[in-house]
């Protein structure tokens, strides 16, 4: 099949398409020093969609995300969106979104979806960095690889390095550790600093919104990602509602994916924040179930200095 063929009906479901071999992958995942996985497949389409920024503030009822989960679940977005281009052809195939072994963000850069940033993430001439990726392996081989031209890079520039709070970011150097959007997610106690700066429900944009190369991006819309008044989630809800309860009334939101625990652990550094001691009776009650140790461990340290305010 021609490479060209194949990207122009994945064009027609994303924004930005590149199309390499698997063995330009492993080659360079190789030379990186990655993990070294088994490919039974010919050809690697990596994918693109792009998402709106959206901003909004917490209120003392109600906290935020990162506004890249705003609108349906991204994961089943484009897991939908690539099976219907893969009912057209008739050839086996595997993808992945997020949860897979492969690295996005080098598969990005090598079919020429976009640069390296030294935010970590993938920035593209014409949706900046607010894309989703995604990648198809197909068991079709082609006539060559379908690459986009990047001419690109951060330069000097180092905006995103002085902006963001924790000093995850350096010249040539991530310290993942630091880094809000793992720590917020990370099933774990947090530290007195990870507690201090938190500033999100679930991730973190900062890196994002001051990014020089994301002036003007971020506005192309598909209708998955229309906001659906799921973007804002109530505290009592969070600290009142079931497991079960909780995930139906907010089911298809991305923030869900590491459960419902995380975002009460998240909430808590929040109301300190705000010195909202408007629901220390419901955050006491969700301690006298079976939480787990690194959600109390927590609990137990911002209760208290709430209590102390």
């Amino acid at each position: 099949m021609r490479s060209e063929d194949l990207r122009k009906l994945f064009l027609t479901e994303f924004d930005e398409v590149g199309i390499i071999h698997t063995d330009t992958y492993q080659k360079e995942a190789k030379k990186l020093h990655k993990k070294q996985i088994d490919i039974n497949y010919p050809t690697m389409v990596v994918v693109a969609l792009s998402y709106p920024k959206r901003f909004i503030k917490h209120t003392h009822t109600h906290l935020v995300p990162s506004f890249y989960t705003f609108g349906q679940d991204y994961h089943y977005v484009l897991k939908n969106r690539i099976k219907k281009v893969m009912e057209q052809l008739d050839y086996k195939y595997e993808l992945g979104v997020d949860n897979h072994p492969y690295d996005e963000r080098l598969a990005a850069v090598l079919a020429g979806i976009g640069f390296f940033g030294k935010n970590q993430l993938i920035i593209n001439k014409n949706y900046g960095s607010y894309m989703f990726l995604g990648i198809v392996l197909i068991d079709c081989p082609l006539d060559q690889e379908f690459v986009l031209d990047v001419f690109d890079d951060c330069g000097t520039c180092d905006i995103c390095i002085k902006a963001c709070p924790t000093q995850a970011l350096e010249e040539n150097k991530y310290h993942m550790e630091k880094c809000m959007s793992y720590f917020n997610q990370e099933k774990k106690v947090l530290t007195e600093a990870q507690i201090k700066s938190n500033h999100s429900l679930f991730g973190c944009d900062i890196c994002q919104m001051v990014c020089p190369k994301n002036i003007n991006k971020g506005i192309v819309q598909h209708s998955e990602f229309d906001l659906s008044g799921k973007e804002t989630v109530s505290i009592k809800d969070l600290f009142s509602l079931s497991n079960k309860a909780f995930e139906e009334s907010y089911k298809d939101m991305a923030y869900l994916w590491k459960g419902k625990t995380i975002l009460m652990r998240n909430a808590l550094t929040l109301m300190l924040k705000q010195k909202n001691k408007d629901y220390i009776d419901l955050i006491e009650k969700s301690l006298d179930k079976k939480t787990v140790s690194w959600y109390q461990d927590t609990a137990y340290n911002i209760l208290d200095k709430l209590k102390k305010i």
